[in-house]
């Protein structure tokens, strides 16, 4: 494609793209965002042409190091060994990187190749400074080889959860013969994001392609911290016989409860702020600040997901099955009307301060039903059970 062609590809791109933000700034700033059916599927309609129009980034090459390493010691001439890392997070999720898989989510691959005529047994080492233990690998390679090694340091737990602003740090990659002496010691600079923030979505280095990260909200989801509990308590007050029991009784019953989970947030003087603004993301990554929800009850205010994960963590509190669910750009939240049979129901979050919970119902579903309606269709569904079993767990 020439060059012209391209820059006309490009306008027309930002010019969908603009669309899309007057739209979704003129839906998602209503108190009721299905308060304007017309408006809100003009947004759908929208979103969907803007995510026909998108490229993918060209990937980088394989193999290639995403960040010039620093302190390499020794040559391949010298050690017989080849080696090429590739930082695959240049901004760490601290709030959610212990739960990531260091297989399918590594901080960084290593090819280690063998270019003498023995066979080398290594040793290759990783860590961030001052924040991790360090990941090690042992590996005797035969001449002529080449091993890919995958890599994700943990963090020392009370290290990370101190990190409540963006700060930089350096990962370090060493590799060294059995008795310890280094032949390759390279460093990284990394971005650490704050404990609060999430991962909408990133770029794969390796194909360019989006990589919908939006699951990892579950970790938000925080059912047995102390003020989701007393809010938890504050329902069941409202309930008959005071009692909060679950799937235990009749289905009227669990609507009961989640009407008075609703109630008891009204009472909490819950307020909704827009306010998702972060900083740190590397290029290809969508962020926001998103509140745990003892810091939702605690200031009184939420947006869209900070009142989303609220909600899904009275309702797994309260032993009812939630769910999460994300569209472009807005959250819901949803549970399951009877255990087991798969019918949900939505309930739009950011009503609480002003709508009742009918209202907030009706407000959910319309917008489910919009955007679960397109081909194909950009809802993601986020079941806590599905998510819990996948080995997201609960942030706090």
């Amino acid at each position: 494609m020439s060059d012209p062609d391209s820059a006309a590809l490009r306008r027309r791109f930002q010019q969908q793209e603009r669309q899309v933000q007057a739209l979704r700034a003129a839906v998602f700033s209503l108190p009721d965002p299905s308060a304007n059916p017309d408006i809100l599927r003009q947004l759908a309609a929208a979103e969907q042409a803007l995510r026909s129009a998108q490229q993918p980034a060209p990937p980088a090459p394989a193999g290639a190091p995403t960040t010039a390493p620093h302190g390499r010691l020794l040559g391949p001439e010298t050690t017989g060994l080849r080696v090429a890392p590739t930082v695959h997070m240049h901004s760490l999720p601290t709030g959610i990187y212990h739960l990531l898989d260091p297989d399918a989510d590594p901080l960084l691959t290593v090819v280690v190749g063998n270019v003498s005529t023995d066979r080398k047994p290594r040793r290759v080492k990783a860590f961030i400074e001052g924040l991790s233990a360090e990941a090690v690998r042992t590996v005797e390679i035969e001449r002529g080889k080449d091993v890919t090694l995958k890599l994700l340091p943990t963090l020392f737990p009370e290290r990370a959860r101190a990190i409540t602003e963006v700060q930089r740090a350096t990962l370090h990659l060493r590799v060294e013969d059995l008795d310890g002496k280094p032949e390759c010691h390279d460093t990284f600079p990394l971005v650490c994001l704050s404990r609060n923030s999430s991962f909408n979505a990133v770029i794969r280095p390796d194909t360019g392609e989006p990589m919908d990260l939006t699951h990892y909200y579950g970790a938000w989801v925080t059912p047995y911290a102390e003020p989701v509990q007393d809010c938890i308590r504050r329902a069941a007050d409202m309930c008959e016989g005071r009692m909060i029991h679950g799937y235990q009784r009749g289905r009227d019953s669990v609507t009961e409860q989640v009407k008075a989970l609703y109630a008891a947030l009204r009472e909490a003087q819950i307020t909704y702020v827009n306010s998702v603004i972060d900083y740190g993301a590397g290029p290809g990554q969508q962020t926001q600040r998103t509140r745990l929800p003892r810091e939702s009850l605690a200031g009184k205010r939420a947006n869209c997901i900070d009142g989303s994960v609220l909600f899904a963590s009275l309702l797994e509190g309260a032993s009812l099955n939630a769910a999460l669910v994300v569209v472009p750009g807005h959250a819901l939240v949803a549970w399951e009307t009877w255990h087991g049979n798969n019918e949900w129901r939505c309930l739009e979050t950011t009503l609480v301060g002003s709508a009742d919970f009918d209202a907030a119902c009706r407000s959910g579903q319309q917008i489910h039903d919009i955007y679960q309606g397109q081909s194909p269709s950009p809802l993601r569904m986020h079941r806590l059970a599905d998510l819990r079993a996948r080995g997201i767990w609960p942030m706090e």
